[in-house]
């Protein structure tokens, strides 16, 4: 069985990979031509591993976007493609995608027994009378679908913008029904999301992070050997590598917002706290310069007086957060304030790198298990501000339990995801329809 996972959005799908040819399985990575580029740089296969060379043979290069105009056929698609080349020649747009044919998008996934994707896939491959074998959404109320940015362009006051912007929502909800399996592991609002299109997804998370990479023992470059250095001469030290996004600026409603809104600035408000709580520790927080909310940080650090206990750094490979995460005291993840939100990314890297972390969980007593039949990792669950700071004192007053709750998420992630999981997305692969 010959298996495509198509896109790499958060390196989901390389991790996939890996673990699928762990089994045995001929799995390929079909990169989208903006995967790994510009703001998610990132995102690559080069930035995951230290063995890219054992993984080369496998990863192809498309010549389709993870993109809107992906969806469309001619000549909405060429419509749409002039628009865009136009905005972005006089500067109101930052790039531009071209059209693709049904052509390109027949050739890019030809010869594969099972498809895997999230991303624009689903309306793509409507294009071409194609199904998804398995649909995975990587955002929050689906991408293409209901996020809150994509939801303000089927909104958009132009007509024209408006009815290409409903046609590609339409197709999407239609690859997603097609798809013969979805799986969704947020029960919040990406599970109504999907349910209000008629699907009703498997509650499997995706296993995002590699865990059979090996690393280097000594710091690979001079940023980590520095970065290091602070971590050894400090008390207690977190790392932030999480979007920093906390301000709206009145693009979103107060609705629209509480779904996008990650509360970044909750950590920095407390950290300054615990400095002035505890005068003779020596606390450092690394953040990570990630997100649209990076120049209002800093000027809330700035208004706090905690500048030197703050290191910024900048946006990095995952493999060299993986490294720096090995190091650290703790993680720090996401503070939505909405309600069965299970963490993302930063959440996962955290687990696997054995560390307690800082995240986001807005369940009722005894709901995780209920829901996902298993208990939630041993973690610093927050759900308003006084939460994180209560959670510093407690990790900087008692360092045993540091070590163990560290110890303890990372054998939860070793039966909960990885490996363990890879196989059960494979039993669903090879499952009658």
């Amino acid at each position: 069985m010959k298996i495509g996972l198509i896109g790499n959005m958060n390196n989901n799908n390389f991790a996939m990979m890996r673990y699928f040819r762990d089994l045995g399985v001929d799995a390929h990575l079909l990169l989208y031509t903006n995967d790994g580029k510009d703001t998610l740089s990132h995102f690559s296969p080069e930035s995951d591993t230290w063995e890219i060379e054992k993984w080369k043979p496998y990863i192809h290069q498309t010549d389709i976007p993870n993109a809107p105009i992906a969806a469309l056929d001619f000549p909405f698609s060429w419509l749409m493609c002039i628009r865009a080349w136009i905005r972005y020649k006089i500067g109101r747009q930052e790039t531009f995608v071209p059209a693709v044919s049904k052509h390109q998008v027949k050739c890019a996934y030809k010869g594969y027994d099972r498809l895997i994707a999230s991303g624009i896939t689903p309306a793509t491959l409507v294009r071409i009378h194609k199904e998804l074998d398995i649909f995975y959404p990587y955002s929050i109320n689906v991408e293409f679908l209901y996020t809150g940015e994509f939801v303000k362009l089927v909104s958009s006051t132009s007509r024209f913008s408006t009815y290409i912007f409903n046609k590609i929502q339409k197709r999407q909800a239609d690859g997603i029904r097609l798809a013969s399996n979805t799986l969704n592991y947020e029960p919040g609002i990406t599970e109504a999301a999907l349910q209000s299109i008629g699907v009703n997804p498997v509650r499997l998370p995706t296993p995002i992070v590699y865990s059979g990479e090996k690393f280097p023992a000594a710091s690979p470059n001079s940023l980590l050997a520095n970065t290091e250095k602070l971590i050894e001469e400090s008390s207690i030290s977190l790392l932030h590598h999480a979007r920093l996004l906390w301000k709206n600026n009145g693009q979103f409603t107060n609705e629209e917002w509480r779904s996008e809104n990650k509360n970044s600035h909750w950590v920095i408000r407390a950290f300054s706290d615990f400095i002035l709580a505890r005068p003779n520790a020596k606390p450092r927080l690394f953040i990570i310069e990630y997100g649209p909310d990076i120049e209002a940080t800093k000027e809330l650090i700035s208004q706090l007086g905690i500048s030197k206990y703050v290191t910024w750094l900048p946006k990095m490979q995952r493999r060299e957060l993986m490294w720096l995460l090995s190091r650290v005291s703790i993680g720090v993840g996401e503070f939505l304030d909405v309600p069965k939100m299970v963490w993302g990314g930063t959440g996962w890297e955290t687990l696997a790198s054995g560390k307690p972390f800082l995240q986001g969980f807005n369940f009722k007593q005894g709901a995780f298990e209920q829901i996902f039949d298993y208990p939630p990792p041993p973690m610093l669950p927050v759900r308003k501000q006084e939460d994180v700071f209560f959670h510093l004192l407690d990790m900087a007053d008692n360092p045993n339990n540091l070590e163990q709750i560290g110890q303890e998420a990372k054998e939860w992630f070793n039966r909960n995801n990885g490996i363990g999981l890879a196989k059960q997305w494979l039993e669903l692969l090879v499952k009658p329809n």
